[in-house]
C-alpha cells in the first residue's frame, strides 16, 4: 500500500493492526493472514524495493486504468508472461481519479480495462482488483 500521506499510513496501520495483532485477528485467523502481508510505503519506489527485496529481483510495474491506451495488454497477455519466466509482478492500482499519469506512464506495462463503459466507467478499487484477479488466474485454476 502506498501513500504519502501520514495520517492515512497511520490509519492504514491501525486497521491492519487491528486485523494482525488486534481482535481482529484472533476472531478471523484468514483475515488475519492476508493482512499480514501488507507493507505500506511512501512512494511506489519504496514499494518496488520492497517487494524486490523479498522477491529476489526487481518486480514488473503493471499500471491499471479505465481509459484506453493504445499500448495497453490484455489479461491472457501478462497471464502468459507470468507464467514463462520467473519475474515478479506488481499491480498498481489507483482510488478515487485513478492512478497519476506519471504513475501510469513509469509502468513496465498498462493493463487493459476492464471493460467499455463509456457512460460510466468506475469501480471500486476492491471490485476491480477482484475482477482483474479472477482474470488473471482463471485459467490456471481449473
Amino acid at each position: 500500500m502506498v501513500t504519502p500521506l501520514e495520517d492515512q499510513q497511520v490509519l492504514a496501520g491501525r486497521i491492519v493492526g487491528h486485523w494482525t495483532r488486534g481482535a481482529g485477528g484472533g476472531y478471523n485467523p484468514n483475515r488475519r493472514e492476508a493482512l499480514e502481508q501488507i507493507r505500506i510505503h511512501a512512494t511506489l519506489e519504496e514499494a518496488v524495493q520492497d517487494v524486490g527485496r523479498q522477491e529476489g529481483g526487481s518486480p514488473k510495474t503493471v499500471a491499471t486504468c479505465a481509459r484506453p491506451y493504445a499500448e495497453a495488454i490484455g489479461f491472457e497477455d501478462l497471464q502468459r508472461m507470468a507464467m514463462k519466466n520467473d519475474d515478479a509482478y506488481m499491480i498498481l492500482m489507483g482510488t478515487a481519479w485513478g492512478l497519476a499519469p506519471e504513475v501510469i506512464d513509469g509502468a513496465d506495462y498498462v493493463l487493459s480495462s476492464i471493460g467499455n463503459h463509456a457512460t460510466y466507467n468506475h469501480l471500486s478499487v476492491r471490485c476491480a482488483a477482484a475482477i482483474i484477479l479472477d482474470r488473471l488466474t482463471a485459467a490456471t485454476a481449473r
